[in-house]
């Protein structure tokens, strides 16, 4: 019995996890397992806010899937809408680093309007309070789910802000010696028609500690699994010496490594991301109308949606459909019973 240990290269093979020659790791560069493993891990933290953001809007909140580009620092915030807010963060704990955040004054006036109406549109030091306090809200939530993903320990603090009137105005260089940085557009949902687009900048070599992390402990998982296989193989290898004493020499039977691969290598995290909210929405029914027909709509008014009576109704999971159901009612309260799993063709063709 063999008590060597894995090497993580070795590992690494065994879940497919290799890089070829042109991904190496680089200080101006993501390789494609690093780009996916930032994008799902921004998606799944600042997904979580949505929940919080939805009570300080009144409205329901969504954040879409960032997009990610490599730059170096001179270009930050050259392509924006100006004049701009910039609000400075920083992680503490196992991961620290700096971040840059950047929002058109434009959209900071809108978020401001809905937040609380009564304040003016010139309102300055009101404008900064509101976007102060949902920015602090958002990646505090945000720390907290990658926080239960990586299991590590994960702070955000709002470091500063300012209006930048002129993007030559804004000096990367006085804040940081980073030279690249990883840029995450994203978008806000706000409601069903208003949608405010931010930009996060993270140095790359942040983004490149935080995808070791969640690796490492990818890696962790998959080895006690690995480990916990071969000491059962080699036990029942000493059990089956032990009841003749006679030596029985068979063929040895390895199993499948196509499959064990493409198992093994799926993400083994998913209890991490069992305490994150996700927002289930329950849809009766859709319709288009012209704007001169929704201005004739007044108290009492009938519209009539794209659905039969009496058929199933969507529900939906972060505006995604997975099943379908019919209306019940609970005590005093409406609820669904789920009827049917939509299948991945299902879901597709929905979708066209």
């Amino acid at each position: 019995m063999t008590t060597e240990k894995l090497s993580p290269d070795e590992i690494n093979g065994l879940l497919g996890r290799q890089h070829s020659a042109g991904e190496k790791t680089a200080k101006n560069s993501l390789t494609t397992l690093e780009q996916e493993a930032i994008t799902e891990l921004l998606a799944v933290s600042l997904g979580s806010s949505s929940a919080d953001l939805s009570l300080m809007f009144s409205e329901q909140v969504n954040i879409m899937t960032p997009s990610l580009a490599v730059m170096p620092k001179d270009a930050l915030m050259k392509n924006g809408e100006t004049p701009f807010y910039v609000i400075l963060g920083e992680h503490t704990g196992d991961i620290k680093g700096i971040q840059f955040l950047s929002i058109s004054k434009k959209s900071v006036e809108t978020i401001t309007q809905l937040i609380d109406p009564i304040i003016e549109a010139g309102n300055m030091e009101k404008q900064f309070e509101v976007i102060q306090q949902m920015v602090q809200q958002m990646f505090a939530s945000a720390s907290r789910s990658m926080s239960t993903v990586l299991e590590v320990e994960v702070a955000y603090s709002l470091s500063g802000m300012d209006v930048i009137d002129n993007q030559e105005d804004f000096q990367v260089g006085n804040f940081t010696k980073e030279e690249w940085f990883v840029e995450a557009d994203f978008q806000m949902q706000i409601g069903t028609g208003l949608t405010v687009s931010f930009c996060l900048y993270i140095p790359i070599r942040l983004a490149q500690h935080i995808v070791s992390i969640l690796t490492d402990t990818m890696i962790e998982e998959n080895l006690e699994e690995i480990q916990s296989m071969e000491f059962q193989s080699n036990n029942q290898s000493s059990n089956t010496q032990d009841t003749s004493s006679a030596p029985n020499i068979q063929s040895v039977q390895f199993s499948s490594f196509d499959e064990t691969t493409a198992i093994q290598a799926e993400p083994n995290n998913l209890n991490m991301l069992l305490d994150i909210p996700l927002q289930v929405t329950v849809e009766l029914g859709r319709t288009k109308r012209m704007v001169k027909e929704i201005l004739g709509v007044s108290q009492g008014s009938i519209i009539e949606l794209d659905k039969l009576a009496g058929e199933p109704v969507d529900i939906l999971i972060n505006n995604k459909l997975i099943a379908v159901g019919e209306v019940v009612v609970i005590d005093e309260n409406f609820g669904v019973r789920v009827t049917d799993i939509i299948s991945t063709a299902d879901r597709i063709s929905k979708l066209r």
